[in-house]
């Protein structure tokens, strides 16, 4: 049997920038679909890509906040 992670109720806002036809498209496909939300569908395709990149790994907690800014280079090249 599967095991499920645990979901929480409670919600927390996260700020991020999203390419502008990327947002657009979002909209119109909410718009278009009734019984969908932005939030929801956000949630879904990250729950989804969460499992993707999880699978098989064990990530440790994290130690404090993520860095701002942009990404770190990779020390390894």
């Amino acid at each position: 049997m599967k095991q499920k992670r645990q979901t929480t109720k409670r919600k927390e806002r996260v700020t991020l920038s999203l390419s502008a036809d990327m947002v657009e498209r979002l909209r119109t496909v909410v718009y278009w679909s009734p019984k969908l939300t932005l939030t929801g569908v956000v949630e879904s395709a990250i729950q989804s890509t969460l499992q993707k990149l999880e699978k098989g790994k064990r990530f440790k907690k994290r130690k404090g906040k993520l860095p701002v800014g942009r990404p770190r280079k990779d020390q390894s090249s």
